[in-house]
């Protein structure tokens, strides 16, 4: 009816526009997410995604069970489904267009014919397939014709169906359009949030992570406004994509401006490697869930370049035993710091010491001050680049009489200090 007709007979009736470019899409991402289901998904525009699970089924636990995880993975994205299972295509499509009815219940309908064609039978008394399968099958074609027939066949899996594979776009992205315009930063912060949800579930589709995500706010008037945002490891957890697309959000000024709706996309990304954890061993600190959180969302408001981690060098030498690269989460368990090294280094400079007997220290002056040492290990014989007209050294580790400990060598018979512990 046309919608005057509906608002006469139901005066609160809310109606708004079809948008088939927004369906769409959203089509397709679905279709995307549903890749972490099967390889081969197929979509049938506007309303329907077929999975050929074969062989899948045994990885979620059965069939039951991918099919809950696939309603469980609409729900999260916003979205509510009718799913069914058959041995075929064109059965499982049709069953759910029936809402999962026996098939002898089925209206004609979910067999998807030509409107004209239902109405013929409807006006021979046949509303149902099973009343449709007990007319005698060799009078169906010169009755009903051929797409009838190859309906009812592929129905029974006898032929294949042809439904449009869907194919892997590029980049992942996940777009919103407001329903109106807003300027309101809580809203906008539900809107990144609920891209960043959407955009997760197609990484977590697709075996990888995001290394830099774009975002682009589409704004009523003027250029839209567009931030990126670099990460230190492929992340493609929600909770993840949105801290840090908050974070950088929250230093953005947007001013007054309104805005129609954002996209947010993942242009660089990377395969997310399981890692199987040692049942027995402690947790390793730079794999705690609140470390990476942590550093993600300071990659996020200060930028990849601005969080950086000591990384060691094979030079002997203290001052240059280490050096500082962009932080990476994915490597900082292989950073370690050998045993009675100091944990912080600086340039060697003269220190004036008292020696023992043997030639140890045993008291450090420092202008008026004194402190009293005890050498805790040494001496470590350190040969280096003699080409850099490098000398050999001696080192010593000492500790003062409050417990502080520190890093010292000899060389052509001066003392220089090094490190502190």
């Amino acid at each position: 009816m046309t919608l005057t007709e509906a608002r006469a007979l139901v005066p609160g009736l809310a109606a708004s526009m079809l948008d088939e470019q927004a369906q769409a899409r959203a089509l397709e991402t679905l279709a995307l997410v549903c890749q972490q289901f099967t390889p081969r998904v197929m979509v049938d525009a506007p309303q329907a995604i077929l999975l050929d699970i074969t062989g899948c089924e045994r990885v979620h636990g059965g069939e039951v069970a991918l099919v809950e995880n696939v309603q469980a993975t609409f729900r999260r994205l916003g979205y509510s489904s009718v799913t069914a299972l058959a041995d075929n295509a064109t059965a499982a499509y049709a069953r759910a267009l029936g809402d999962n009815r026996k098939p002898e219940s089925l209206p004609l309908e979910a067999l998807r014919l030509e409107s004209a064609l239902v109405a013929t039978l409807r006006a021979l008394g046949v509303c149902r397939l099973g009343e449709l399968l007990a007319l005698p099958a060799e009078s169906l074609p010169a009755r009903f014709g051929d797409a009838l027939v190859s309906r009812l066949r592929q129905f029974r899996g006898e032929l294949e169906e042809d439904f449009e594979v869907y194919r892997l776009p590029e980049v992942p992205s996940e777009r919103l359009d407001f329903t109106d315009p807003t300027g309101r930063r809580d809203a906008l912060l539900f809107a990144l949030r609920r891209a960043a949800t959407g955009l997760s579930e197609q990484l977590n589709a697709l075996g990888c992570g995001a290394l830099r995500l774009e975002v682009s706010m589409r704004a009523s008037e003027g250029a839209p406004l567009k931030f990126s945002v670099d990460l230190s490891r492929p992340a493609q957890d929600s909770r993840s994509l949105a801290a840090v697309l908050l974070g950088r959000f929250e230093t953005l000024d947007t001013g007054e401006t309104w805005f129609e709706g954002l996209e947010l996309s993942a242009p660089s990304r990377a395969q997310v490697v399981g890692r199987q954890r040692d049942l027995f061993a402690q947790a390793e600190p730079a794999h705690e869930a609140g470390f990476i959180e942590l550093v993600d969302e300071l990659v996020g408001r200060l930028g990849v370049n601005a969080v950086s981690r000591a990384e060691l060098t094979p030079d002997p030498r203290p001052e240059r035993s280490y050096r500082y690269v962009t932080f990476d989460t994915t490597q900082a368990a292989q950073v370690q710091v050998a045993p009675g090294r100091a944990l912080t280094f600086f340039e060697p400079h003269p220190v004036e010491l008292d020696l023992d007997e043997q030639g140890l220290p045993s008291r450090w002056h420092e202008g008026r001050r004194s402190r009293s040492l005890t050498c805790v290990r040494g001496p470590e014989r350190v040969d280096f680049a003699w080409w850099e007209g490098g000398k050999e050294r001696d080192y010593f580790e000492v500790e003062d009489e409050e417990g502080a400990r520190y890093w010292l060598f000899t060389q052509d018979g001066r003392w220089l200090m090094t490190g502190a512990s």
